[in-house]
Order: C-alpha cells, then sequence, then structure tokens
C-alpha cells in the first residue's frame, strides 16, 4: 500500500521542490498537495490535491482525518518579513498556531511531522549559526518562526519531528513564486538598474537541496533540528555580482549601497546564514554553491511543472 504524505503549502517554492523530488525518486508515495491555489494534477502522478483553508482548523482536522497521512511535510508559512510586522495575528497563526495544530495531530498518531524554519531567529550579530546557537529574534517575522519551532518541540517527542532550518531559498517556480535571486535575475534580463545593500550577509539556498534533505529525513527517519544551506556566504551585494559571473550580466546596473541607506519595516539580521555540518554529515549530502544552484534551476525551468 502507497504511503501516504500530506504537503502543505504545495505551490510554494519549497513545497513544490519536494513535490517533484518525492515523484522522481520513490515509487511508493502517494502525495496530497494541500494548497489554496489549485491547478490541474494528473492521476498518473500519484497526487491528489486539496483546497484547504490554513486559518481554519476545522478544515485542517478534515483533511487530516480523511487522509490519514504517514507524514505531514509543512512548507506552509507567512514569509514577507515586512508583512509579519504589519499583520502580527496573521503570522502567528500562520507560523505558531498552524505548526502546533500539526504537532498535536502527529503526536497523536505517531506519524512523521517536517517543518521549515529560517535564521531570521537569530539577532544576526555573527553569522552562520549552528544548530545549537541561542535564538534570539530581532522581527515579528523571527519570532513568530522561533514560536512555531518551540510549539513542535514542546508538543512532540525528538523521535517524531524534523525541523529544517534554511534561509534565502530560490529555485524554479511553476506557479511564478519570486524570490531575491530570480528578482536580481529578472531586473538583470531587463537591463534595469538595482541599488543592493552591501549587508545582510546569508548562503542562499537552493529549494531541490531543502527537498533532497526532506526525501532522507522521511526515509531514514532523521529527526531533530538540521541546518540547510548553501556553500558560498555572501552579502546581497555580492549574490548579484555573482549572479552577473555566472550569467555574464552586466555589473554596471548594480549599484552597491550601504545596509543604512536601505529603509525597511523590520529589522533584519545583518550577518545572518548557517553552518550545515550535522546536516552534511547526516544526510551524507553537500550543499549547492550558488554557480551549481542557479545553473541547475535554468535547467529546471525547461522541464513540466507539478
Amino acid at each position: 500500500m502507497a504511503q501516504k504524505i500530506l504537503i502543505l503549502g504545495a505551490t510554494g517554492k519549497v513545497g513544490e521542490a519536494i513535490t517533484r523530488m518525492f515523484l522522481s525518486e520513490t515509487d511508493d508515495t502517494r502525495l496530497i498537495l494541500c494548497t489554496s491555489n489549485i491547478k490541474k494534477i494528473s492521476p498518473e502522478l500519484r497526487c491528489e490535491a486539496v483546497e484547504i483553508n490554513y486559518l481554519d482548523p476545522k478544515n485542517i482536522e478534515t483533511v487530516l482525518k480523511k487522509y490519514s497521512p504517514r507524514c505531514i511535510v509543512n512548507a506552509a508559512a507567512m514569509t514577507g518579513v515586512d508583512a509579519c510586522e504589519d499583520d502580527k495575528a496573521l503570522a502567528m497563526k500562520l507560523n505558531c498556531d498552524l505548526p502546533k495544530m500539526l504537532a498535536k495531530y502527529a503526536k497523536k498518531k505517531k506519524i512523521h511531522l517536517i517543518h521549515f524554519s529560517t535564521d531570521y531567529i537569530f539577532n544576526g550579530e555573527k553569522g552562520l549559526y549552528s544548530e545549537e546557537d541561542t535564538p534570539d529574534p530581532v522581527s515579528y517575522y523571527g519570532r513568530s518562526k522561533l514560536a512555531g519551532e518551540n510549539a513542535i518541540i514542546s508538543e512532540m517527542n525528538e523521535n517524531n519531528y524534523t525541523i529544517f532550518r534554511t534561509n534565502v531559498v530560490y529555485g524554479y517556480s511553476t506557479y511564478g513564486k519570486n524570490d531575491f535571486i530570480n528578482w536580481i535575475i529578472e531586473n538583470l534580463e531587463n537591463e534595469e538598474e538595482m541599488s543592493i545593500i552591501d549587508g545582510q550577509w546569508s548562503n542562499p539556498t537552493f529549494s531541490s537541496d531543502l527537498a533532497w534533505a526532506s526525501l532522507k529525513a522521511f526515509e531514514e527517519k532523521r529527526f531533530g533540528i538540521y541546518n540547510i544551506a548553501g556553500s558560498d556566504y555572501l552579502s546581497r551585494y555580492d549574490i548579484a555580482m555573482k549572479i552577473c559571473d555566472i550569467l555574464k550580466y552586466d555589473k554596471d546596473l548594480i549599484k552597491k549601497i550601504e545596509s543604512s541607506e536601505l529603509i525597511q519595516k523590520a529589522k533584519r539580521p545583518e550577518k545572518g546564514g548557517l553552518l550545515t555540518l550535522k546536516a552534511e554529515s547526516v544526510f551524507g549530502i553537500g550543499m549547492s554553491g550558488l554557480s551549481a544552484g542557479i545553473l541547475q534551476m535554468k535547467f529546471q525551468s525547461d522541464e513540466v511543472g507539478i
């Protein structure tokens, strides 16, 4: 009998990459794709799409009971950093209350919960954080994501959940979901000038790396907290310059500015990023650098999306 996996946020950047990975690398899984943006799903893909309201606990409970999954992958979240500052109640509902509800169900049914978090749970004073570093978020987005982590940990036993922390995720999206990397590429393609800060350091994460780690966690029953992030540690300006090098764009389109010159509603960690030694050792994987990730993303754009 096929193992049913419920993927929340299936049309998001991470959710779509996970869907592609599980379909290509497994034969005995049936994916239940939960989203509010349904596309037609071919029956031969071993998928079923269900529209879901993440703000309606009764709706979520109905879906969980109907499909009785053996694993829940929660890729649903409110990720707009400034938007979280504007609507704190909604941010807490999506980033904390939702994972808490999923954790309660997963604990009751003794099933695996895979959840995604962020380096924004740290204050950004030192950069390249390990799984053991103490969180200290500086934005409401970071606080709501940390609350979601803590809700899962408090509700479940450690041998039932996997939390992946990541940052600056990019990748191909059938649904047109944008990200910082693709935003830069699009502007460069259109020969539009940009002002990019020489700060907010991160190690951009290729979505397929997150998908591969999720598959390994599911197949090998790997539990706990792991960092998944790219191998290049770069400022936002460095990222833009590297994209120009990779894709042969005009660097003169990019103007360097200091972090203090960019006005953003929510404070961002100045030196974020994550150490990935633990995940590389446990999962036996190497993290993609920006060059490899962007080239793979270009290949993916030629494929038929889910």
